[in-house]
């Protein structure tokens, strides 16, 4: 099996239940190859990637827990990383060949 076709069945079991850099060193690949395999999937449609920035507290950031006095902790501003949510697609007719 393909290291990319590994990548997305490692995600699929994991239910949103593992970080890249975990299934990264399951499957002994590099953090940037399980990047850009995401990215991949992503375009092909099959994953999905939501900034989960609408989980944030209704007081702003000056109220969350990640924040320091007012600025935005979870990269919020853009200019740095961004937590997000990545989950399976099964687009309607697809089957599991990429």
């Amino acid at each position: 099996m393909s290291a990319l076709r590994r990548v997305l069945e490692e995600i699929t079991a994991a239910r949103g239940g593992a970080s890249l850099d975990e299934i990264a060193r399951r499957l002994d690949l590099g953090r940037d190859e399980v990047d850009a395999m995401v990215g991949y999937w992503i375009r092909k449609g099959r994953l999905s990637a939501d900034d989960i920035a609408a989980a944030c507290p209704s007081g702003g950031c000056g109220s969350c827990a990640h924040g320091d006095n007012g600025e935005p902790g979870c990269g919020t501003r853009r200019d740095g990383p961004v937590l997000l949510a990545i989950t399976v697609r099964r687009p309607a007719g697809a089957d599991d060949r990429s």
